[in-house]
């Protein structure tokens, strides 16, 4: 497995939300080690340099003397936020996610879902894992109650603030 670009802008990005200072992924044979502005990196060790091949060019097909259809338009990938009716009933807490990543409503596949529309919760309880690049991070119940509504599907893409589940606290 290599990593691209985009997963390396993915990982900047996700420290620069986070509260930590430092991060190390290890993937195959390449370590990145990435840290917020001033953080001084926990191991003096120097990461050698990975190579990377050029790409081959690709060869230019000769110029066809009947044009070719234009492509159709790609479709609009679904968006990663829950729906704007995401909103809580009044006096429901919502619980919103803390970062970039895949939402899991299950600890592993084909388990029961941590809670559903009815479940009671306790402060700390889980109610789901927020996953970015095989780093899974609980997502716990800010307040004890009742949990009213779930906005994201198991295995949905979340972003910073999604609203997860709404909970009618106690008393």
């Amino acid at each position: 497995m290599e990593l691209s670009p985009a997963d390396i802008k993915l990982i900047v990005s996700t420290l620069q939300e986070s509260d930590y200072d430092e991060a190390e992924v290890v993937v195959g044979d390449v370590r990145i080690t990435v840290a917020r502005g001033g953080a001084r990196l926990a191991s003096s060790a120097l990461v050698a340099p990975v190579e990377m091949a050029a790409p081959a060019p690709s060869p230019v097909p000769a110029p066809s003397p009947v044009p070719a259809p234009a492509p159709a338009a790609a479709p609009a990938p679904a968006p990663m936020t829950a729906a704007p009716s995401a909103e809580p009933a009044p006096g429901d807490v919502q619980v919103t996610s803390p970062t970039v990543g895949v939402f899991w409503r299950a600890p592993e596949p084909g388990a029961a879902p941590f809670v559903q529309v009815g479940s009671t919760v306790a402060v700390g309880d889980t109610i789901g894992i927020v996953e970015v690049m095989k780093l899974m991070s609980n997502i716990a119940a800010e307040v004890a109650g009742v949990v009213t509504a779930i906005y994201v599907d198991n295995a949905q893409g979340v972003e910073f603030g999604t609203p997860l589940v709404s909970i009618r606290p106690e008393g």
